[in-house]
């Protein structure tokens, strides 16, 4: 299988999970991305969601809209400055973040234990290889080819 046939297999698989977890969550992808963060670091501030993640802020204004509709996050003004919107994640929104982890968990065993335990870890190591050198600005270059 040539390297771009490669890769388009592996978008499938990994969609094949977000629709799945789209299924079980009624979440999209980029709206638990977001809820994600928010419960990793407890609260945040939006505009440092939006600059930490690159999110351009009118997007996450509807993340944000769609998440409280949902009642999976609030929003708090601080008493330190009121134009400053703080995010937290409510009790829904957590169970909701939990259950999302032990899917990945559970996508994940299942992902690497289609190998043996010998080509499973030397996989691991290659994707930490992969990961750690590739430069995500050169992956559209056209440079000499």
């Amino acid at each position: 299988m040539d390297e771009n046939t490669l890769i388009h297999k592996l978008l499938e698989v990994f969609e094949f999970k977000n629709e799945y977890q789209l299924q079980t969550s009624k979440i999209q992808p980029q709206d638990m991305y977001v809820l994600e963060r928010i419960f990793f670091n407890g609260k945040m501030a939006a505009k440092d969601l939006s600059k930490q993640y690159s999110i351009p802020p009118s997007t996450l204004t509807g993340i944000i809209d769609r998440l409280e509709n949902k009642k999976l996050i609030k929003r708090l003004r601080t008493n330190i400055d009121r134009r400053t919107i703080e995010l937290v994640v409510t009790p829904e929104g957590k169970t909701a973040v939990e259950k999302h982890i032990k899917e990945d968990k559970l996508f994940s065993k299942h992902f690497f234990d289609t190998l043996d335990n010998d080509k499973k870890e030397q996989l691991k190591k290659l994707l930490a290889e992969l990961l750690n050198n590739v430069n995500k600005d050169t992956l559209f270059f056209l440079g000499s080819e």
